[in-house]
């Protein structure tokens, strides 16, 4: 990749820290007002189905936000100090505008969400995922995250970002079948909540196998158990829905010891 300028670089260190700021003033508002009159939770309750984790799981925003917050102050180390250009900046480069697009399709999404615009948030919730995909693609083919402080102030948060996003797009598209009114060619809501856990296993375990990305993988077993504790404990109970994402989590459980046990954390390789 060419070299930007320095400029250029201290840029993209501003808009990265003002878009998250304002990425967080929107999803506190949209909860707080709320947007549109009702929360977040509050809509994904008008679009009943088996997929949907318990609320307690959306508490990974949390997480999420504060890894981002790393990140960000991470990245502007070299606006105060130029002793950090030579590590951060790289990385600033790689990013680029990659995360500022993140932050205006999670802005935009919200907008479409808390005013009932379902099939909307469907293409924005499925542009935010090839976002991340392609920012964390672009840090790993470029090398950016094998010293311990980029790992884990930038390569750990967008990987639990993406995991997260990834089951945020199923969960999506599951609401807007339920909004379009989709009776699943006659087969029960069961069947295609158990298909839909199969495909995000498998999504996972391919990943893992390409990225070694092991936040990623811990994401998914988290929105898994949330499915549990929610089809075993809220009408409708769904108990072969709980055992499938039972399954699904222990089977990228064992693919993480596998992936642990091979190529070990502290060498810099899982990222």
């Amino acid at each position: 990749m060419k070299t930007p300028s320095p400029h250029f670089v201290r840029v993209l260190q501003v808009l990265n820290v003002t878009c998250l700021l304002l990425t967080l003033l929107v999803n506190y508002l949209a909860n707080a007002l709320p947007l549109n009159g009702k929360t977040t939770g509050q809509l994904s309750d008008q679009y009943p189905n088996l997929f949907t984790p318990a609320g307690l799981t959306f508490s990974i925003w949390g997480l999420i936000y504060a890894g981002l917050l790393a990140f960000a102050g991470y990245q502007a180390l070299s606006l105060f100090s130029r002793k950090w250009a030579a590590e951060v900046d790289p990385i600033v480069a790689e990013v680029g505008w990659l995360f500022c697009l993140t932050c205006l399709f999670n802005c935009t999404w919200i907008f479409a969400w808390h005013y009932e615009a379902v099939t909307l948030s469907v293409f924005l919730m499925i542009s935010f995922l090839q976002t991340l995909i392609l920012l964390n693609e672009r840090l790993r083919l470029e090398g950016r995250l094998r010293a311990a402080r980029p790992r884990w102030l930038v390569g750990v948060p967008f990987a639990v970002y993406w995991g997260w996003i990834s089951i945020a797009t199923i969960a999506n598209v599951t609401a807007w079948l339920v909004d379009e009114g989709w009776q699943g060619f006659g087969l029960p809501e069961w069947f295609w909540a158990i298909l839909l856990i199969a495909i995000g296993t498998f999504v996972t375990l391919t990943v893992l196998r390409r990225t070694h990305q092991w936040a990623y993988g811990l994401v998914v077993v988290w929105a898994f158990a949330g499915i549990i504790l929610k089809r075993s404990a809220v009408e409708p109970l769904a108990p072969g829905v709980a055992l499938a994402a039972g399954l699904g989590g222990l089977v990228i459980g064992v693919a993480l010891l596998w992936l642990a046990r091979r190529v070990p954390v502290q060498a810099g390789k899982l990222m």
